[in-house]
């Protein structure tokens, strides 16, 4: 019996690179550098009301005048034209600065994208265990925001919080889902052009809780405060 052994021509054969002519494994290494890496510190999140009509987007708050607290000077006129002693910080109402989509996007430490929630159960068929899906769950959206000298983020939480437990003559009574819901965006922007969207998803969420540590021994420690948002709809895009 005779062998014969058959040598294919074809580059698979040696791999993707080996045998490849220079000028065609240059192709195909500028087509796969070419697609680059994302960058994971590019990123935005953007929330806006559901309703442009809820409380949510027309309610006001009371803040501290960042500009008076960074010149004191100022601050101390302001107490003066008042018939104050000391620093006084003036106050300004503003809408909701969390949520305020007319001003600069707030910073966050970080933040865990989830682009899908399955829920799977299993079942015994036999002597084997066979899973499947359930369902699309509702997960929590964890964001550490660094807050601003005069409190936006956790004011803005509070004010959320009014929102949907008011008290007073309202009381008792639990708000509209309209009226708290917020549409939450996150996006990742490619690190040469911020205006280009590589890959963006939208969440109807709700606050569920906020948080901040204090630590007095942590000297010049910037405050983060911590906002966990449930999603309300999972089925919606």
């Amino acid at each position: 019996m005779t062998l014969h052994l058959n040598i294919s021509k074809s580059r698979n054969a040696y791999g993707m690179w080996s045998g490849m002519p220079i000028d065609e494994a240059l192709i195909y290494y500028k087509k796969l550098y070419a697609l680059g890496t994302i960058s994971t510190i590019h990123f935005g999140v953007w929330l806006e009301p559901f309703d442009e009509n809820g409380k949510l987007a027309t309610e006001t708050i009371e803040l501290f005048d960042t500009y008076d607290l960074t010149h004191q000077l100022v601050g101390e006129f302001n107490a003066f034209e008042q018939g104050e002693k000391g620093f006084l910080a003036s106050t300004f109402i503003d809408k909701i600065p969390l949520i305020d989509t007319s001003k600069l996007p707030w910073l966050c430490q970080s933040i865990d994208l989830s682009v899908l929630d399955a829920q799977t159960d299993s079942a015994n068929v036999g002597s084997f265990q066979l899973n499947y899906l359930t369902g699309n769950s509702s997960g929590e959206i964890s964001i550490p925001f660094i807050e601003t000298r005069n409190a936006a983020i956790l004011n803005s939480a509070r004010a959320i919080k009014a929102i949907m437990f008011p008290d007073g003559a309202e009381g008792g009574t639990q708000a509209l889902p309209k009226d708290y819901l917020m549409r939450m965006t996150i996006y990742i922007y490619d690190k040469h052009s911020y205006s280009t969207r590589v890959f963006e998803i939208q969440h109807l969420v709700a606050l569920q809780t906020s948080s901040i540590p204090l630590d007095a021994t942590n000297r010049g420690g910037v405050g983060i405060v911590t906002l966990n948002f449930i999603k309300m709809f999972p089925m919606l895009k």
